[in-house]
């Protein structure tokens, strides 16, 4: 993490009164542009300098709305898109850090908006929407090792959005035992 991001979650946490790290972490990413904008950061020198400004500036309310977006690969589309072609591309998949065991997660989940995020002079963030599988409820692997995955265990609807470029693509396949 940057200096700048060490900083803030310190200070969340001063403030956090025993709160949880699910608490801080919703509070370090509902403050986190406010703080940079309070900040009033330099133009900068640097590429990197000049894009933290401009993202602290937050995004600009352009927000372009897509079917289908391809990145690092590949080809993703909406639920919606999904059902109206003969190919699966909404399928995917996350592997996440549990900050308290430090064990790597899979999360799974379907595409339900896919969303470039503006924040000026050639910034554009492409964010998917999803509806994530309860985890470990919703996901278990059968005697083959093949990983099932229930997608009517929809869980954490209150962080549906991620960052495209960090998902991969799967393919689910309704079972064929039921």
């Amino acid at each position: 993490m940057t200096p700048l991001l060490n900083e803030h979650l310190s200070i969340i946490r001063a403030e956090s009164n025993g709160r949880s790290d699910d608490w801080i972490m919703r509070e370090h990413k509902c403050r986190l542009t406010a703080w940079l904008k309070d900040l009033d950061l330099p133009d900068g020198e640097t590429v990197e300098e000049q894009t933290i400004k401009r993202l602290a500036a937050g995004p600009s309310s352009q927000v372009t709305s897509w079917q289908g977006y391809d990145i690092n690969g590949y080809l993703f589309y909406t639920a919606a898109k999904d059902k109206k072609t003969v190919s699966q591309n909404s399928g995917v998949r996350i592997e996440a850090l549990d900050e308290r065991t430090d064990q790597s997660i899979t999360y799974y989940g379907v595409i339900d908006d896919i969303w470039e995020v503006h924040y000026g002079f050639n910034i554009q963030i492409p964010v998917f929407r999803c509806r994530w599988v309860k985890h470990p409820r919703g996901v278990e692997v059968d005697g083959y090792g093949l990983t099932i995955v229930d997608l009517n265990k929809v869980d954490y609807k209150d962080d549906p959005w991620v960052l495209a470029s960090q998902v991969a693509q799967d393919l689910y396949v309704a079972d064929p035992a039921k």
